[in-house]
């Protein structure tokens, strides 16, 4: 069962608040099991000290079965009778005060308790040990003053004693209101920084230490440090180590010990000057002992918090005193890395679904090529993104890049695939790469000299075939690295980063894929266009070359035969007039399919000439503009005359409508026509035929074809078309 971010910080201050406002220590025992019973859900919670039942809740008032309770308490048992539910595992922990006290803790179900949940007990014990001691420290007060009154003769003794227990309650009251300044703070969920600060401050203030130091371990297996977190006392004349500055830990036996060993270490006045860096940094300010606690994130190390005292040994219990503030730390870094992954997982969801919007949209594979590269550098601690293409002769283009600048790669360039950088490793292997914090320039890209850098590199693969690389890379780095990036180590990347980087890297493929498509289909359409037109202008030639020719001979021919015709019989000169007639109309006929296969007048007077004679002969009142200077490319005209012509074949067979606007003008490399009527509208590309091979001829040209046509709001057609050829 997961719990919530913030959850076990947020109940640990609940309940120290709750406790800390009970007025007597068996009041504050009784709430103290049933704010325990209500934070981990348990039906059974009893504190058992020394045979006897102090305080128990989910038993009938004067029912608690004290030798089952006192014998899971002191380990004889692992189960304990739940009433109404049976058997169930009981979970024990120890309390430091009353002294043998244990909190017996037994909840029914499948699930046992989590780490959260038990780390949350071991806190909410330690806070009832201390409210406890400190209610019985009240209590013993409240005794003494009235065995003074009777006994005048040990006023010095009780007034001393009244004292040392004083010192310890304010001491106590002390450490519960720093531990409650740091559990609100962290409940508040503000960022880890924030938090770090604070907690060295508190740990200092509280112990009075001369120095705090908090440090980050660079990932696992690391042998170094960055300090992320310091506070000295005014009166300490040296300073604590500057925030990012990295240290070694080879040698240290103070903060080394911890990342080792895990466990607390502590230095005396002769340890202090030979325990390593840290060590020797916390004597050159003048200190003379330190001790050293870790802070674990989610069962891992995470890193190291330092105190240092001026005095020759440090506070006997300083070491479990931290360790309260260093389980809030961790709290607030992994509520932190949580809610950062959700953070990061939106932001890279976004930028794949944009990326994937332009690849579905059809967009040029350049303008997808550029996106990547700047979703790639929008990733976490990277500088540069960049896309390259593997030529044949073993090198690589930039095709676009995104980025801080720090490399000098302009896009366009060539460079050899060499070396043992990301290029070169994704183009030998074909798989992604991950290098970290190495030194030097990273193959083909010349970076600062002697630099810490990273990168990462997916490969890019269409088909079976190695067509490039998506990569991310570092540039150095300054100041101190952010403390909420714990998963990533100075100068890195994210562990998955290359993961991520695959994603666009698929994209990208699939882009170029479709692309490749769409370029075939193109081409494809433009030859069956072609082949279609060069077919229209051979029947056409053939038609006015050869059916035509001689059907005018031959009308020319019966009108010499009609001339030479006698008089009689009067039916003869009627019946070759009706022939001639007849022959005549015919070739009207085959002028106008002729004239349909393919507009000679267009190939003759260009386009503005053609679609004026079109105008001219619409059925429907039609207004042309044309804003064209001279003639336009062949493979511009002929779809664009066309798609005028079957627009107002359209209208006038389906628009019944009162007019016809029709726009045409070739600016900035591009002829725009725009058709407009007012009939009914309903026109659907889908349902026509004459439409379809419209989009079919604008297309081949790579032109774009739309059209708007609300039912009883009259049709616009738009088709576009570059000039130039994609």
């Amino acid at each position: 069962m997961s719990a919530p971010a913030g959850w076990p910080a947020q109940k640990l201050a609940e309940f120290l608040a709750a406790v800390s406002s009970f007025a007597t220590e068996a009041e504050a025992a009784a709430g103290a099991v049933e704010r325990v019973a209500e934070s981990v859900d348990a039906e059974v919670v009893a504190i058992v000290s020394r045979g006897t039942v102090i305080a128990a809740i989910g038993y009938p008032e004067g029912a608690a079965p004290v030798a089952e309770l006192v014998s899971v308490a002191g380990g004889d048992r692992a189960e304990l009778t739940v009433p109404g539910a049976g058997s169930s595992p009981a979970a024990v922990v120890a309390l430091e005060n009353p002294p043998g006290a244990r909190m017996v803790v037994a909840r029914s179900g499948p699930d046992p308790l989590s780490a959260d949940e038990v780390g949350l007990l071991h806190a909410m014990a330690r806070v009832t040990s201390m409210t406890l001691r400190m209610l019985r420290f009240l209590d013993d007060e409240r005794a003494l003053r009235k065995e003074s009154q009777r006994q005048s003769a040990e006023n010095a003794h009780l007034l001393a004693t009244l004292t040392d227990h004083q010192m310890l309650l304010e001491r106590l009251a002390d450490e519960q209101a720093a531990l409650r300044r740091v559990a609100t703070l962290v409940a508040r969920q503000p960022g880890t920084e924030r938090v770090l600060a604070s907690v060295a401050e508190e740990v200092g203030r509280l112990l009075r230490a001369g120095l705090t130091q908090m440090l980050r371990y660079e990932g696992t297996g690391t042998t170094t440090a960055t300090a992320v977190a310091c506070w000295t006392d005014p009166e300490v004349t040296g300073r604590a180590i500057v925030l990012g500055t990295r240290v070694p830990l080879e040698r240290d036996e103070l903060a080394g010990v911890v990342l080792r060993e895990q466990r607390a270490t502590r230095m005396n006045s002769g340890e202090l000057p030979a325990g390593g860096p840290i060590a020797e940094h916390v004597h050159g300010c003048g200190l003379g002992s330190a001790t050293a606690s870790p802070i674990d994130v989610e069962g891992r190390p995470w890193g190291v918090v330092v105190a240092g005292w001026p005095a020759p040994e440090p506070p006997a219990d300083a070491e479990s005193r931290i360790a309260e503030f260093a389980w809030l730390v961790a709290m607030s870094i992994s509520n932190a890395q949580a809610r950062a992954e959700v953070v990061r997982l939106a932001d890279e969801q976004a930028a794949l679904r944009r990326v994937a919007t332009l690849v579905a949209k059809g967009e040029r594979p350049d303008v997808i090529f550029r996106c990547v590269a700047e979703e790639i550098a929008r990733i976490s601690n990277v500088d540069n993104g960049f896309v390259l293409r593997f030529e044949p002769d073993a090198t690589l283009t930039v095709v676009a890049r995104s980025g801080s600048g720090h490399a000098p790669v302009e896009v366009g360039s060539d460079w050899p695939l060499r070396g043992d950088g990301i290029a070169a490793r994704v183009f030998r292997t074909g798989r992604a790469v991950h290098l970290d914090s190495r030194r030097g320039p990273p193959g083909w890209i010349a970076m600062a000299p002697d630099a810490d850098f990273a990168g990462v590199g997916a490969p890019i693969v269409i088909g079976d075939r190695l067509w490039g690389a998506a990569t991310a890379t570092t540039g150095p780095r300054n100041g101190p690295p952010p403390a909420d990036v714990g998963a990533t180590p100075a100068g890195g990347l994210p562990a998955d980063a290359e993961e991520r980087i695959a994603k666009f890297a698929d994209l990208i493929a699939i882009a170029i894929s479709n692309a490749d498509a769409r370029a075939q289909l193109t081409a494809s359409r433009a030859r069956v266009v072609a082949a279609a037109d060069d077919a229209r202008r051979r029947l056409e030639r053939n038609l006015h070359d050869g059916v035509q020719q001689r059907l005018v001979a031959l009308t020319l021919a019966l009108r010499e035969v009609e001339s030479m015709v006698p008089p009689e019989p009067r039916e003869l000169p009627a019946a070759i007039g009706r022939v001639v007639d007849g022959l005549t109309g015919v070739l009207s006929e085959v002028r106008e399919i002729s004239r349909g296969l393919h507009p000679a007048i267009l190939s003759e007077g260009g386009l503005a000439y053609a679609l004026r004679s079109l105008a001219r002969r619409s059925a429907v009142p039609a207004t042309l503009n044309v804003r064209v200077a001279g003639r336009l490319p062949e493979r511009v005209e002929v779809p664009a005359y066309y798609v005028v012509s079957e627009a107002l074949t359209n209208v006038a067979k389906h628009a019944e409508a009162s007019m016809v606007e029709i726009d045409v003008d070739a600016t900035n490399e591009l002829v725009r026509i725009v058709v407009r009527d007012d009939g009914v509208g309903g026109a659907d590309v889908g349902r026509g035929s004459g439409l379809i091979g419209l989009v079919d001829r604008v297309e081949a040209a790579g032109g774009e074809f739309t059209i708007s046509s609300p039912p009883g709001e009259g049709t616009s057609l738009r088709a576009t078309f570059p000039l130039s050829p994609r």
